[in-house]
């Protein structure tokens, strides 16, 4: 059983959406300069496009969020220069989605979480907001990276109400871990990773 017909048999497809978190250039392979998450080569880009293309397909909705960093952002003395608005690295490489939801715009507040454009104030992008009036329930979720922003999604996910399933193959951590290894005890045992 493949993996969208194993989603067909745990969620209502009517009630269901794909989150692709951070699915930018600047964190995989062609982007070396910038946050470049191992593993995100040409073929694992393709292959989260398939996967994309064929949940498309079968008319479940695709929401996207990005870092949408200006040029002096917080985050980059934390980080590289990643993600700067107008540049390579900002650009998605997923190739359909049907929302978008930037996060990180503003020089000095950050999110993680692609909920919040800034999580230090709880300023909602959106994303919740859409979600809500789609009347989706059930996520699918992917992206970068595992240990950071996918991690927080996944978590602000729970505290919301939504039901989660992970995507371990099309997600990748700048620790190099798997997603279950990045999660808490509590998180895991309310998600299902497949």
């Amino acid at each position: 059983m493949n993996i969208l017909e194993y989603i067909k048999t745990k969620f209502n497809l009517k009630n269901t959406a794909l989150l692709c978190v951070d699915c930018q250039n600047g964190f995989t392979e062609r982007c070396p300069s910038e946050l470049p998450v191992k593993g995100t080569d040409e073929f694992w880009i393709k292959d989260i496009n398939n996967f994309v293309k064929d949940i498309k397909k079968e008319g479940i909705k695709i929401f996207s969020s990005k870092d949408d960093h200006p040029k002096n952002h917080i985050s980059f003395k934390e980080w590289p220069i990643h993600c700067v608005k107008s540049t390579f690295g900002n650009q998605l490489f997923i190739e359909y989605y049907d929302f978008l939801f930037q996060k990180g715009t503003s020089e000095e507040f950050d999110s993680y979480s692609a909920f919040y454009d800034d999580y230090e104030l709880k300023k909602s992008n959106g994303l919740e907001e859409r979600l809500r009036l789609e009347d989706i329930e059930n996520l699918i979720i992917l992206g970068l990276a595992g240990d950071v922003c996918v991690k927080e999604t996944i978590k602000d996910a729970l505290e919301k109400g939504f039901n989660v399933i992970v995507l371990k193959k099309f997600v990748k951590s700048v620790n190099k871990k798997q997603i279950s290894e990045n999660l808490s005890k509590d998180v895991l045992d309310e998600i299902e990773i497949i």
